[in-house]
């Protein structure tokens, strides 16, 4: 089981990578939700929320009770919003018509939290029901 959370958490790093690598001519720029909140902020809470999700699991099914503590969990928060914040400074450097935005920072770091109130949610679900 914990090969298959691994490969998940392998397939969650390569997926962000590979969106946030898209020229930003490969998305429309007027595309907004519930008024003037961006699909672009949706999509990187989105994503950096199950990216978050995906180690936060692989870390519950492992053995060792340290990845489950909840100092493990605020290492992968801020393992998420580092890479979050590399994402972004690749996005101005190497990826044609993208730059630099905070508000992406934010919104990844925003969905890395998110993951944790579901996990905690979905750990006491699966409590209550052995």
């Amino acid at each position: 089981m914990l090969f298959k959370t691994w490969i998940w958490v392998l397939f969650e790093l390569t997926i962000v990578f590979i969106l946030l690598s898209l020229p930003a001519s490969n998305f429309h720029a007027s595309s907004n939700w519930f008024g003037n909140f961006p699909i672009d902020k949706l999509v990187h809470i989105c994503l950096f929320g199950s990216l978050s999700f995906s180690i936060l699991v692989h870390f519950e099914k492992s053995k060792f009770t340290k990845l489950k503590t909840v100092r493990a969990h605020a290492y992968v928060l801020i393992f998420c919003t580092l890479y979050g914040i590399v994402m972004e400074y690749y996005q101005k450097y190497y990826v044609p018509s993208r730059g630099f935005d905070v508000n992406d920072m934010l919104a990844d770091a925003l969905g890395a939290i998110i993951a944790l109130p579901i996990l905690y949610h979905f750990r006491k679900r699966n409590l209550s029901n052995k």
